[in-house]
Parts: structure tokens; C-alpha cells; sequence
């Protein structure tokens, strides 16, 4: 916190030591700055066995850039949520991630370019493989910190990160009699105990990607959560996430092929369960619209490990679309992926995953899962740019209650 307010604190301070030598300027970079925004509609329906629960929720998210002046330039994003026609069954089912009305201001930071290195303060939109924020449903998840994102280096990137709060999509877990939408707190998603820890002290990460082999990418990143906690505050430790990952592109003409492996790593100091290791292997390769990949994983066989923070860390090379928990200990997924683009606006994508499960390790109850994932996308051309429209069709097949999810999204961005 105190890192965060004085980085702010510093960035001001220059803003406004500027304005009193170039008012005109500084009035000139927020009139032409940038605004632009976007409706949402996501309706989804979930078939189970015993039940089935159906649910549209509405959005809408306005964002505003500052142009630069002198390097530095102010952003803002709000988002607001809402779900008229939700009965009070499915405002409890799906209380998680689309129930969740009310607004929030996603982002308000503080940028700072020069060269092709890019320091952010404030709350703010972060993608990296271990820290990653998710925006499929109405709220998309956002981080408060300090980062900073070094390009200068020829063919290299470097990403550090120190975040303190952390925006779930709405705010169940904070024991609200009525849900509403997400707030910046500490608690965190990770695939393996999804809402189980609180960051404590704070987040650390720092990423390196190079490609200064001619057809290699290298990936690695390290995260580390200090003095997390339970949700019921009971003390942790420790909580650290390594991920190391190298693909290679084949020099072969007419039908490139792309190689990748990763390792994956966590250590919980209190929670030994989850202070294993994961790797994955990976074959992709594209002929004119259609790309084709397969990817493995094979868990640890007596411990299960942590993604990450946040719901787009699933980083593993193969799982289902809609995340199941596939960090468990002695579960091995196959995922074999088709997509094909049909035009620039349209696509289609096809996933089937395979989870292999020991004796004693079921994913999600289940002891023999597979999953089938069809998801489809247009996006409107000439007059009706900026509308799209996708839908998704999971069935996860399980060896007892099998469940069947229905989704939908109209977005339209101006």
C-alpha cells in the first residue's frame, strides 16, 4: 500500500508541477484524449442433472485516456452491471461471476511512457501468464499496484508487478446478505484453491520473455504472495508460483509447425497439498484458416499446485474452455484444438479435453471426465461495426451428473 501511494504520490506531484508551467498544454491533452466504451449482454444457462439454472446480465463500461503530456497520461474505466429479470434461485447460483449489481470504477491510473518502457500506478487491466485478469463475464477482474513493462531491450520483455488489491467479478465472498458487484480486496484467485488465500503483504512478480533466437520464445515468471492467509485469516505463509516455457516455430515452408513446453511450479509454506508441479507439452500448426494444436499436461502424482493469480492464468496447455480444476495431484489432461477462420469476422472453434485421473484423485468429484467445447464468433462489417456476437456450448461429461452449459455474449463497442 504505502509503495503504491508514494508512486502515485511522485506521478502527481510531476503532473501538476507541469501544469503550472503549460496549462494550455496540459488542457490540450485532456481534450484530445480518448473515449470510447462498450454495451454488453451475456446470458447463460447451466443443465444439470438435478437442476437448471438460466440467467442475462447487461452491462455497460466506459473508458477515457488522457492524451500524453510530457510522458504521462491519466486512465479511467467504470463499469456497471445488472441482472432485471434474475429470480432469487439464480441470483444465488450464479453470484460468483454474473450476479453482481452496480458499478465500479475498474480502472484510474497514473501512466508513465518514455521510450518503450511503460510505468502504470493505480488500479489497472494486467496480462501476463501468473498474473492475468479475466474479462469473458460483465466485470472484468482488474489489480491496484505498481508495474512497469520494459521493451528496450532489443527482442525482450520485461514485466514487474507489485499489487496490493485485487477486483473479484462481485462480492460474495465478503459474506454480504445481498450480492453486489466486485470490490478491490484482498482476496485472490487461483486455480487449485480458486478463493482460498488472501494476498497478505501484497504480490510480487516478475516476467522475462526473449526471442532473440529466430523462431524461439522464451517465457519465464515468477509470482510470490507474502504472508497470505485464509479467508478466515488463519496464517499461511508464503505462497510462490514459478512458470518456465519455451516454444519453437520449425523453419518449415508450407505447413510451419510450433513446438511448446512448460513447466510449472508452487509452494504454499503452510499447505503442503499444494506445493507440487506440473508440465506440458505442446504441437500446434496452421494451413490457410484453420489451426490445429495439441497439448498435455501431467500433474504431480501426490501433490496438486497453484496457476496463479486471477481467472486467466490458466496457462496449462490443456484443459477446458471454462476452467475446470485441472492443478489437481495425479490428473493428466489432453486437449486437441481445431479452429478455423472463415473470414476476418468469423470463426469457429472446437476443443476436446480429456482428463486422466488416478485412483484418488478426482477433478470436480468426478473420477472420468471429458469435455467438448464449441464456440462460435461473427463480428458485424460496415454499419453495424462494432457489434459482435459469440456463442459457447460446453458439455462436460462426467461419470455421474453430467452438466451442459448454454452461453451467449452481445457486445457492442463505440
Amino acid at each position: 500500500m504505502k509503495i503504491t501511494k508514494l508512486c502515485l504520490s511522485s506521478l502527481l506531484l510531476a503532473t501538476l508541477g507541469v501544469n503550472a508551467f503549460s496549462a494550455d498544454s496540459l488542457s490540450s491533452a485532456l481534450k484530445n484524449g480518448k473515449f470510447n466504451g462498450e454495451f454488453k449482454t451475456v446470458a447463460y444457462d447451466v443443465d444439470k442433472t438435478t437442476s437448471k439454472e438460466s440467467i442475462v446480465s447487461l452491462g455497460v463500461m466506459l473508458n477515457y485516456v488522457t492524451a500524453p503530456f510530457y510522458g504521462v497520461s491519466l486512465g479511467m474505466r467504470v463499469q456497471a452491471s445488472s441482472s432485471p429479470w434474475a429470480n432469487s434461485a439464480e441470483k444465488a447460483f450464479y453470484k460468483g461471476d454474473l450476479y453482481g449489481p452496480g458499478a465500479v470504477l475498474e480502472e484510474a491510473y497514473l501512466k508513465y511512457q518514455v521510450s518503450k518502457t511503460t510505468l502504470k500506478v493505480g488500479r489497472q487491466f494486467i496480462k501476463t501468464p501468473l498474473l492475468a485478469g479475466n474479462g469473458s463475464r460483465i466485470v472484468h477482474e482488474s489489480f491496484q499496484g505498481v508495474t512497469a513493462n520494459i521493451k528496450d531491450v532489443a527482442k525482450t520483455r520485461i514485466f514487474v508487478g507489485y499489487v496490493n488489491r485485487y477486483l473479484t467479478r462481485t462480492d460474495f465472498l465478503e459474506g454480504n446478505a445481498k450480492t453486489r458487484i466486485g470490490n478491490f480486496d484482498k482476496n485472490v484467485f487461483m486455480y487449485g484453491k480458486k478463493y482460498a488465500y488472501k494476498m497478505g503483504d501484497g504480490l510480487w512478480t516478475i516476467l522475462l520473455q526473449n526471442q532473440s533466437v529466430k523462431g524461439l520464445k522464451l517465457t519465464g515468471q515468477y509470482l510470490l504472495l507474502k504472508n497470505a492467509t485464509t479467508k478466515t485469516n488463519a496464517a499461511m505463509g508464503d505462497i510462490s508460483v514459478a512458470l518456465a516455457q519455451a516454444e519453437y516455430k520449425l523453419p518449415l515452408k508450407g505447413l510451419p509447425v510450433l513446438l511448446g513446453v512448460q513447466y510449472g511450479t508452487s509452494n504454499v509454506d503452510k499447505d503442503d497439498t499444494r506445493s507440487g508441479d506440473l508440465l506440458g507439452l505442446k504441437v500446434a500448426t496452421k494451413y490457410k484458416g484453420l489451426m490445429a494444436s495439441l497439448g498435455y499436461v501431467m500433474d504431480s502424482n501426490k501433490k496438486g499446485m497453484l496457476s496463479g493469480v486471477g481467472i486467466s492464468s490458466n496457462w496449462a496447455y490443456a484443459g477446458d474452455i471454462i476452467g475446470l480444476e485441472n492443478y489437481n495431484k495425479d490428473t493428466d489432461a489432453l486437449s486437441l484444438n481445431l479452429k478455423y477462420k472463415f473470414a476476418k469476422n468469423i470463426m469457429v472453434l472446437g476443443r476436446y479435453t480429456d482428463y486422466i485421473t488416478g485412483s484418488t484423485s478426482p477433478v470436480n468429484g468426478a473420477k472420468d471426465l471429458n469435455a467438448y467445447d464449441l464456440v462460435a464468433s461473427y463480428a458485424f462489417m460496415g454499419k453495424l461495426k462494432g457489434l459482435s456476437v459469440k456463442v459457447h456450448y460446453e458439455n462436460v461429461d462426467f461419470d455421474t451428473n453430467p452438466v451442459t452449459n448454454y452461453r451467449l455474449y452481445v457486445n457492442y463497442k463505440f
